[in-house]
C-alpha cells in the first residue's frame, strides 16, 4: 500500500473512545406538515427566535411542504403548543447514536485504530463499505486503488489536519469532486469512495476526463462527529469564533461569491453561519486555490445529504437562468435518469435556489460563476426527504451506503459522457459520434440515415419533434446549427430541450 502521510498526523489519537454519551437522550426528529403561509410563519418564528432549539434537517424549496426538524428533549412539549400537525419520525435520537456507535466500535474502529498503531491492513471493498469509516481509513483506501495518485495536501485545517486530494485518469479535461463539506452527513464520504472505486475501473472515462476528489472537504468537523466527545449533527468546520462558545463556519456559504447575501447567516451561531470573511476558512480557501491550479477544469460535484436532489446554479437567486441553464438541466436530468434507472430512486433535478431554497457563498455558484466551471453541480443524496423510516435524514443504515454508491456512480457516468460529448469536437449530422454510455429509462429508437433531400429545416426540425427520434442529415442547415451548440441532440436522442433549441438556433423554425 502507498504510503500516507494521513498515517502520520501527530493530531490523531492511535484510538478513539466510544464511551456512552447521552447527549441527545430524548430528542426527536419530527416532520411538520406545513400547508398554509400562516403555519410557515409560525414555523420560520419558532425556528429563527432560537428559543426552542430546533434544527432544521431537510432541504426545500419553500417554508412549504414537509419539513424535518430535531427537537430537543427541552422543548418536546413545547412544539405542541405551536399547532402544526407534525409526525415523529424518531422517537429517541439516541438509540440511534447509540446503535451506530456500538457498529463502529465493532467494525470502523477497528480498522482505525489499526491502521493507526501501523499494522498492516488490507482495505477492500468488503471491509470499506459496511460502516461509517474514518478520514484516514478512506483516504488510504483511495490512494491503495489503481492508477490512483496522492497529491501533496492542499491545506491544513485549524486542527492540522491535511485535507488529502487524490487524481486518477488520463482524459484532456479535468473534473473535481468531493464529499463531506459537512460534518453530519456522513453518506458523502462513503459515497465519494464508493464512485472514485467504480470510476478507477472504467478504461473509457479515464481516457476521457482526468478526475480529482477530495473525499472529506471537512476533516475536522467529521472527525469531530464521529468522536464520543463530539457532537453527531454538528455541520460546520471546527474554527473557534470570536466571543461566543459556538463553534465553526458553514464551509459552503464561505466562498467568494455573493458572500454574506441572503441564503446565509451572519449568527455565529446558526449551522449557515458565512464566516468572518470570505474564503475565510481554510477548507474553502484550499478547494478555491487548488481548483484554479488544475488546467482545463470543466467540472465539479460537492456531494451532500439528504434529500436527493441534483442541483446546479444559482443558489442565491431563485429569479432568473444562468446561461448554460439548458445544457445543465440536461445533465442533471440525465443523472437523474441514470439513478432511476439503477435503483428506481426519484431524484429532483434543476437549479438550486428553485429546486431546494435560496443559498449564498455556496460551492456550486462559486465554481460556475467565479471560477468559470459551467459543468458545476451539488447532489444530495439519500434518503429522500419524504422518507418514512425511522432511520430516515443524517442515520441512514450502513446498507443504505453501496446502493447510495451504485446510483451515484451511474449518475456520474451518464453526465460526465454527456459532458463529454458537448465538450468534443462535434461531428456533422450524418456522422456516428460516441456512443452513448449514460443509464437512462428513455428509449432511444434507431434510426437510418436519410437520403439526401430538400426538406426545409422547418419542415424536418417540426416532424423531429413529433416523432421523438435522432435529427438526420437531411435536416441540414437547422441540424448542423442544433449540433453545433448541442450534440446530445443529434448522437442521443431529442427531447424537450433539443426543442427549445431549435427555435433559439433556427431563424423562423417552431416546434
Amino acid at each position: 500500500m502507498k504510503f500516507l502521510n494521513v498515517l502520520c498526523f501527530a493530531v490523531v489519537a492511535a484510538t478513539t473512545a466510544f464511551a456512552a454519551d447521552s447527549r441527545y437522550s430524548g430528542d426527536q426528529v419530527v416532520r411538520f406538515n406545513v400547508t398554509s403561509p400562516k403555519d410557515a410563519d409560525i414555523l420560520q418564528d419558532a425556528i429563527e427566535k432560537g428559543r426552542l432549539g430546533l434544527d432544521v434537517w431537510t432541504h426545500r424549496a419553500s417554508a412549504a411542504g414537509k419539513i424535518d426538524v430535531r427537537v430537543p428533549f427541552s422543548s418536546v412539549r413545547a412544539i405542541k403548543k405551536l399547532g402544526l400537525p407534525f409526525t415523529v419520525l424518531v422517537p429517541d435520537l439516541q438509540a440511534l447514536v447509540d446503535a451506530e456507535r456500538d457498529h463502529m466500535g465493532k467494525n470502523s474502529e477497528v480498522v482505525h485504530n489499526s491502521l493507526m498503531s501501523g499494522e498492516a491492513v488490507q482495505l477492500t471493498a468488503a471491509t470499506i463499505f459496511n460502516d461509517w469509516q474514518s478520514y484516514e481509513t478512506l483516504s488510504a483506501f483511495i490512494a491503495g486503488l489503481p492508477g490512483v495518485t496522492q497529491l501533496p495536501s492542499i491545506g491544513k485545517t485549524y486542527q492540522g489536519r491535511d485535507i488529502n486530494a487524490f487524481k486518477f485518469g488520463t482524459g484532456p479535461y479535468a473534473v473535481v469532486y468531493n464529499g463531506g463539506i459537512h460534518a453530519r452527513e456522513w453518506i458523502s464520504p462513503a459515497t465519494t469512495t464508493y464512485v472514485t472505486d467504480q470510476l478507477v475501473k472504467n478504461a473509457d472515462l479515464l481516457k476521457k476526463f482526468t478526475f480529482y476528489v477530495i473525499p472529506v472537504l471537512n476533516p475536522d468537523g467529521y472527525a469531530y462527529t464521529r468522536a464520543a466527545s463530539g457532537q453527531r449533527y454538528h455541520r460546520k468546520n471546527l474554527e473557534p469564533n470570536v466571543g461566543t462558545s459556538c463553534i465553526g463556519t458553514d464551509i459552503n456559504r464561505n466562498f467568494d461569491y455573493m458572500w454574506s447575501k441572503p441564503g446565509a447567516s451572519s449568527d455565529q451561531c446558526s449551522d449557515t453561519y458565512y464566516g468572518k470573511a470570505a474564503l475565510s476558512t481554510a477548507e474553502a480557501s484550499s478547494l478555491s486555490k487548488f481548483i484554479k491550479s488544475i488546467p482545463n477544469t470543466v467540472g465539479y460535484i460537492d456531494l451532500h445529504s439528504y434529500s436527493e436532489m441534483f442541483l446546479f446554479a444559482n443558489g442565491y437567486t431563485c429569479t432568473g437562468q444562468v446561461k448554460d441553464y439548458d445544457t445543465l438541466y440536461k445533465g442533471s436530468k440525465l443523472a437523474a435518469e441514470a439513478i432511476k434507472a439503477t435503483s428506481g430512486e426519484i431524484f429532483k433535478y434543476g437549479g438550486s435556489c428553485a429546486t431546494s431554497y435560496k443559498t449564498s457563498g455556496d460551492t456550486v455558484d462559486y465554481m460556475y460563476n467565479a471560477v468559470g466551471v459551467t459543468y458545476s453541480y451539488t447532489l444530495e443524496l439519500r434518503p429522500n426527504e419524504n422518507a418514512a423510516s425511522g432511520t430516515a435524514g443524517f442515520n441512514p443504515p450502513v446498507s443504505e451506503i453501496i446502493p447510495s454508491g451504485q446510483e451515484t456512480t451511474a449518475a456520474f457516468l451518464a453526465l460526465w459522457n454527456y459532458v463529454y460529448g458537448q465538450l468534443s469536437a462535434t461531428p456533422s449530422p450524418s456522422t456516428s459520434s460516441l456512443p452513448p454510455t449514460s443509464i437512462s429509462k428513455t428509449n432511444v429508437p434507431t434510426s437510418t440515415t436519410a437520403k439526401p433531400t430538400t426538406t426545409s429545416a422547418s419542415v424536418c426540425s417540426h416532424n423531429v419533434c413529433v416523432t421523438g427520434v435522432k435529427l438526420v442529415s437531411s435536416c441540414s442547415d437547422c441540424a448542423k446549427a442544433v449540433c453545433a451548440k448541442d450534440s446530445y441532440c443529434c448522437n442521443t436522442s431529442w427531447d424537450s430541450t433539443c426543442v427549445r433549441e431549435v427555435s433559439q438556433y433556427c431563424t423562423g423554425v417552431t416546434c
